[in-house]
C-alpha cells in the first residue's frame, strides 16, 4: 500500500488533531473560542466487486477483483459556520491492484467566510464540468486514475483558493504549491495499458517537480438562463504523456513512466437551460502539452451538446433524459484522451421514486475507427443508509488508440454496496 499525502496536506491535518486536542483540554472552561459550534462525523464505507467477461490479456493480471473502500468525514464549525474545518481521509483495500489500495487525503481544510469574500486552505476539490463524455475545463484536481476509467474521482489538491463574490460574478483565484501525480493501474489490475506504468518513475522536466507552483483564476457567472464560466491556468500538466523507459533483450518496451512539464490553459465552460433542454459546452486552448509522441505542441479540445428531458413521461412520475455530444481534439492519433474525434449518445432515466432509482446508459463512437464504448450505470436506494450501485463497461471494435485497444478484453460488470452513516 502506498501513502501519497503530501507535506501540506500533513499539516492541515496535524493542525486539526492538535485543535481537537485544545479543545479537549478546555472542556473544563465554560466558554472556549476553541470549542466548536456544531460537530458532524458523517461518510460512507462500500464493498464494490468486479466481474470480467473474459480472461485477462496480459501476464499478471487477476481474473476478477473485489476491494472494499471508506471515506469518513469530520466536519467542525465555528461563527455561525463562516469558519469550517473539513478533514476527509480515503482508505481503498483491493485484492488483485497493489496500486489501488491506496490512502489519500481527498479533503484537510479550513473554510472561512468573511462578508464577500471566501478563503480556503488545504487539500480540496474543485469541479468545473458540464457535459458527460468528459471535462475538458476541469484541471484543478489530478485524476485518481486506479478509481476507475471515468476520471471522475480526483486526488485532494493542496491549495489556497480566495474568492470574490460581486453582482457581475464570483472571481476566484488559485495558487496550488505542491502537485499530486496521477495514479496508474498496476500490473495486477484490469484496466491497463499493455506496457504497465510505473508512476514512481516520473519524470519531470519544468525543473521544480512537484514542489513547482500552479495558478490560476476562474470567474463564473450566472446571467439570466446562461450559467457561464471562463478561466485560466499555468502550472504543471495534469496529464502526463508516457515513454518507455525499460526494455527486453529484443528491444521492446517492458514499462513505461509518466512524464510531467509546465503547461497554459485558457478556456470556457457555459450551460444554456431552455425549458426541458440544457445546452451545454466545454472549450479549451492548451499550450506547450507534451503529446502523445513526446513532443510540446499547442492544441484546441471542444465537448459540447444538448440534453434534452421528457418530465412526468405518460403520468408515471419518470423523466427520461436523452443525451447527444460531440467531442474533438486537434491533435488527433496524438491526444492523450480516446476523444479526439467522437459522438457520445445516452439515456438517462430517473424514477423519482421512494429508493431514488436511476440508470444512465451513454455510448462512445470513434468517428475514425468505428470503435465504441457502451457505458451503463445505475443506483438504488436499500434500507435506510444503503445503496447499491452497478456500473458496466463493454469495448467493442478495434481502436486505433493504444491505450483503448488494451482494453478489448476488460469489458466488465461492477457492483457495489455502499453503507451511509
Amino acid at each position: 500500500m502506498r501513502v501519497k499525502a503530501c507535506g501540506v496536506a500533513a499539516g492541515v491535518w496535524l493542525a486539526a488533531v492538535g485543535g481537537a486536542a485544545v479543545a479537549q483540554e478546555a472542556e473544563k472552561e465554560e466558554v472556549s473560542p476553541l470549542d466548536p459550534e456544531a460537530v458532524e462525523f458523517y461518510g460512507s464505507a462500500e464493498f464494490e466487486g468486479s466481474v470480467f467477461a473474459k480472461e485477462p490479456a496480459f501476464a499478471g493480471q487477476n481474473r476478477n477483483d473485489f476491494s472494499f473502500a471508506i471515506e469518513p468525514t469530520l466536519l467542525a464549525e465555528w461563527f455561525n459556520g463562516d469558519v469550517a474545518l473539513t478533514v476527509t481521509p480515503f482508505l481503498r483495500w483491493d485484492a488483485a491492484d497493489d496500486r489501488r489500495s491506496h490512502f489519500d487525503l481527498r479533503e484537510a481544510k479550513v473554510d472561512w467566510r468573511i462578508g464577500d469574500w471566501e478563503l480556503t486552505a488545504g487539500n480540496d476539490f474543485v469541479f468545473w464540468g458540464r457535459t458527460e463524455a468528459q471535462q475538458l475545463v476541469d484541471i484543478i484536481n489530478t485524476v485518481d486514475g486506479v478509481e476507475g476509467l471515468d476520471e471522475e474521482e480526483k486526488l485532494g489538491q493542496p491549495m489556497l483558493k480566495v474568492t470574490r463574490l460581486t453582482d457581475i460574478g464570483a472571481f476566484t483565484g488559485f495558487y496550488m504549491p505542491y502537485f499530486r501525480e496521477r495514479t496508474f493501474a498496476g500490473e495486477g489490475g484490469r484496466l491497463r495499458a499493455s506496457i504497465p506504468v510505473n508512476d514512481g518513475d516520473a519524470v519531470f522536466l519544468n525543473g521544480g517537480g512537484e514542489w513547482d507552483p500552479s495558478f490560476a483564476v476562474r470567474w463564473a457567472h450566472v446571467i439570466g438562463d446562461f450559467d457561464v464560466g471562463v478561466h485560466g491556468f499555468h502550472g504543471v500538466s495534469r496529464d502526463p504523456a508516457l515513454e518507455a523507459f525499460q526494455f527486453d533483450g529484443v528491444g521492446r518496451p517492458t514499462a513505461l513512466r509518466p512524464v510531467y512539464d509546465t503547461i497554459s490553459q485558457v478556456g470556457l465552460d457555459g450551460q444554456y437551460t431552455s425549458g426541458p433542454a440544457l445546452w451545454k459546452l466545454e472549450s479549451i486552448y492548451r499550450f506547450d502539452q507534451l503529446d502523445g509522441n513526446l513532443e510540446r505542441q499547442d492544441y484546441a479540445a471542444i465537448t459540447g451538446g444538448v440534453e434534452y428531458t421528457f418530465f412526468d413521461v405518460s403520468g408515471s412520475g419518470a423523466d427520461i433524459g436523452l443525451i447527444l455530444e460531440g467531442a474533438y481534439d486537434s491533435r488527433g492519433d496524438a491526444a492523450l484522451t480516446p476523444f479526439n474525434e467522437d459522438v457520445i449518445g445516452g439515456v438517462r432515466l430517473a424514477l423519482n421514486d421512494e429508493q431514488d432509482t436511476s440508470f444512465l446508459a451513454t455510448s462512445s463512437v470513434d468517428l475514425e475507427s468505428g470503435a465504441s464504448i457502451l457505458r451503463l450505470e445505475a443506483e438504488r436506494r436499500l434500507v435506510d443508509g444503503w445503496k447499491v450501485e452497478l456500473e458496466g463497461n463493454a469495448f467493442l471494435g478495434d481502436s486505433s488508440d493504444d491505450v483503448e485497444s488494451s482494453f478489448q478484453d476488460d469489458s466488465f460488470v461492477r457492483v457495489k454496496l455502499i453503507y451511509f452513516w
